[in-house]
C-alpha cells in the first residue's frame, strides 16, 4: 500500500500509524504486521454456540470484535499493521442442538467498512465460500481487491467442506494468479467440529503447488501438521507460513519451529500473526505475541544452540509481508 497522499505524505511510518515514538516496535526500522486478526459480531454474525465450540478448548468464550478492538490489540502490542478477515461459511456450518443458526456471515463489505475506520491499520483480506455462488465469489474476489485495496483472499477450505487440492477452487487459486495477491489458506487443527480434518492437511498444498507454480500461498503453520507444513513451504518458493498458532505456546515451541524452518531454508517466508492471541496471554511468561517472538532467542542461548538473526526476526515481524503483500512501507 503506498504511503498516503495529501499533507501526511513523507512522514514517518510510525507517526502515521499512530505508534509512540518513546514506545517503537520490534524492528523499529522496518514496518510490523500481523497477518492474521479476525473480526465480527456475536450473534449477529456468528451464533454464539459457534464461538463457544472455537473457544472451549481455550478456557474462554468468543467475543466481537471490531476494527477498533485489533487497533487497541496492536497498539498493547507494539505492531504497525494488522490484515483482518471475516467469512462466510452459510452453507457449511450446522449443529444438531441448533439447526436454525447456521448463519456464520462476516460480510466483505463490513470488513472494508471497518478497514476504512483505520486507514494504515487495517488492511483487509477478501473471504468467500469458493462453492456457494462460484462465479459470484469470482465476482467478489476481484471487487473487494481492485476497488477496496484488500491485499489477499482467503479460503476456509476444512470449513468450507473442501480439499485444498479440490479442482473446484482451481479457478481462484488462478484467479490470485491474475490480481497478483496471495491466497491464504486454512490448514490444521480447529476446535469446531462440523469441519472435516481431513481437508486441512498442508500436504495437499503440494498438488497445487506443483501444478501452479505462480501462485502465492499463505498457510496456517500449526498442529499436528508443522513437519508437514514446513516440509511443503521448503519445496515452494511461493509457499510463506503464519505462525499465528505459535502465539499461544511457549517459546521454546516457536524456537523449535523456526530453527527448522530456518535449516530448511525457508526462514524468509515466515510470518508474523498473532490470531487474537494476545488477549489470552495474560497471566504467562509472556505478556503479548511480539514478546513471545522476542524471547526464541533466550531458548537458544540456554541450550546452545543457532540464534534468529535479528535481520531474520524484523523480516518475520514484518519485512516478508512487507514484501508479499506489496505494501510499500
Amino acid at each position: 500500500m503506498p504511503p498516503p497522499a495529501g499533507p501526511d505524505h513523507g512522514r514517518p511510518l510510525l507517526v502515521l500509524c499512530g505508534i509512540k515514538p518513546g514506545n517503537p516496535p520490534l524492528g523499529a526500522t522496518m514496518v510490523t504486521v500481523d497477518c492474521h486478526q479476525y473480526i465480527g459480531l456475536t450473534p449477529s454474525q456468528v451464533p454464539k454456540w459457534w464461538m463457544e465450540e472455537m473457544y472451549l478448548p481455550y478456557g474462554g468464550t468468543g467475543v466481537s470484535r471490531y476494527g477498533q478492538d485489533i487497533v487497541d490489540m496492536i497498539d498493547d502490542a507494539g505492531i504497525d499493521i494488522a490484515i483482518v478477515q471475516g467469512g462466510d461459511i452459510r452453507r457449511t456450518t450446522s449443529h444438531p442442538d441448533h439447526p436454525g443458526d447456521h448463519g456464520v456471515y462476516i460480510p466483505n463489505e463490513w470488513i472494508a467498512q471497518e478497514v476504512a475506520k483505520h486507514p494504515g491499520r487495517l488492511l483487509g483480506q477478501v473471504a468467500v465460500d469458493p462453492l456457494r455462488d462460484p462465479q459470484d465469489a469470482l465476482a467478489e474476489t476481484e471487487y473487494f481487491i481492485k476497488e477496496h485495496g484488500f491485499v489477499a483472499l482467503a479460503l476456509k477450505t476444512a470449513y468450507h467442506d473442501h480439499a485444498i487440492n479440490d479442482r473446484r477452487v482451481y479457478p481462484f487459486y488462478e484467479k490470485c494468479i491474475e490480481l497478483d495477491v496471495p491466497v491464504d489458506l486454512f490448514t490444521g487443527w480447529t476446535p469446531i467440529i462440523n469441519a472435516p480434518m481431513k481437508y486441512s492437511n498442508p500436504i495437499l498444498l503440494d498438488d497445487v503447488g506443483r501444478e501452479l507454480r505462480d501462485l502465492k500461498v499463505v498457510f496456517y503453520l500449526a498442529f499436528p501438521w508443522i513437519d508437514e507444513g514446513i516440509a511443503v513451504a521448503a519445496r515452494h518458493p511461493n509457499f510463506y507460513m503464519d505462525l499465528a498458532w505459535f502465539g499461544g505456546g511457549s517459546a521454546e515451541q516457536l524456537y523449535d519451529a523456526l530453527l527448522k524452518i530456518k535449516d530448511f531454508g525457508a526462514i524468509d517466508r515466515a510470518l508474523y500473526g498473532s490470531d487474537g492471541n494476545d488477549k489470552i496471554r495474560i497471566g504467562k511468561n509472556v505478556a503479548t505475541v511480539p514478546e513471545l517472538f522476542r524471547a526464541v532467542n533466550e531458548v537458544a542461548e540456554r541450550r546452545g544452540t543457532a540464534e534468529i538473526s535479528d535481520d531474520e526476526m524484523e523480516a518475520i515481524m514484518g519485512g516478508t509481508a512487507n514484501r508479499l503483500y506489496k505494501l510499500g512501507l
